[in-house]
């Protein structure tokens, strides 16, 4: 782990360098849903049916373990589901064609189904050796998170990488380029990659090509953290993860593990800047392999 810190850490560094800091917006609510708060939840993609979406899960002990499920929005409720064998953690969905596509954690194994039925038709073995954590495609590659700052673009035949791609950003504070790491669920929306960021309450905006991060996405206060069920979790076990999108409609949706609800949400562009002005400044840059530490943001 720490050989690739410093490997995308020098990458970054002598790469090219964007010409500002990513933009940081705010967020609206536009609608609440009710959402299966037993759900650990890794990964959320839209099924295209104009009301329902996919839910990959993790087999945290106090959950309802590792599962796909296919969730009516409005109603919250299950549609249809299949565990996975407790040896495996589950992680991120994304749907491509007839197949849904699920990672697990630490197994090196993703599952391939029939996206209607469920049936099993395959797995495959990661090609590098590596973490599975998010999902998403652009319509012709999948494309895979892995808890670092590099994105993995898979062909979905053969499932081998084609190419792979390190998230960094300017930092607003520091003046550097920096890598992005604990990158995790991903949505694919208008060009660009959405990735929520491990226990961090942001979303990233990611050019495909350039991995530079355009924008983030202030989500602080989203989630009622006096709730008394979300009160029963670490912030790691109840953080932020779970990103979908309705192309036809154009409504983004967000959530997270445990949580009770998930959120329709519009972007206010720019309007986290002020109330990034507010917060105090941050002295733990570094970490422990000497790299600038992705949660200080550069902010």
């Amino acid at each position: 782990v720490v050989n690739r810190v410093k490997m995308e850490t020098k990458a970054v560094k002598e790469g090219p360098r964007a010409d500002d800091p990513p933009i940081l917006d705010s967020y609206r609510v536009v609608a609440e849903f009710p959402h299966t708060k037993e759900s650990f939840t890794q990964g959320l993609h839209w099924s295209g049916d104009g009301k329902s979406y996919y839910e990959g899960s993790g087999g945290a002990s106090f959950s309802h373990g590792t599962r796909i499920a296919k969730v009516d929005l409005s109603s919250g409720e299950t549609l249809r589901y299949r565990d996975l064998p407790s040896r495996h953690f589950g992680e991120g969905v994304v749907t491509l064609g007839s197949k849904l596509y699920q990672l697990t954690w630490r197994s090196g194994l993703g599952f391939i189904y029939d996206k209607d039925s469920f049936k099993l038709l395959g797995q495959w073995k990661y090609q590098y050796d590596h973490e599975g954590w998010g999902f998403t495609t652009d319509g012709e590659e999948l494309i895979m998170s892995d808890g670092s700052a590099t994105l993995h673009f898979l062909d979905p035949e053969s499932l081998e990488t084609k190419r792979q791609l390190i998230v960094r950003y300017l930092g607003r504070k520091s003046g550097e380029m920096t890598p992005l790491r604990r990158l995790n669920d991903l949505q694919w929306i208008k060009g660009k990659i959405y990735a929520n960021i491990w226990e961090v309450d942001r979303i990233a905006v990611i050019d495909p090509e350039s991995g530079f991060v355009e924008r983030f996405i202030e989500m602080k206060g989203l989630l009622n953290d006096q709730d008394p069920w979300i009160k029963k979790w670490s912030k790691s076990d109840r953080c932020l993860n779970g990103i979908f999108f309705d192309e036809k409609e154009d409504r983004l949706y967000v959530s997270g593990k445990m949580w009770t609800k998930i959120y329709e949400i519009e972007v206010l562009e720019g309007e986290g800047d002020e109330e990034a002005k507010k917060a105090a400044p941050r002295t733990d840059y570094y970490d422990s392999a000497g790299g600038f530490d992705p949660l200080g943001m550069g902010m």
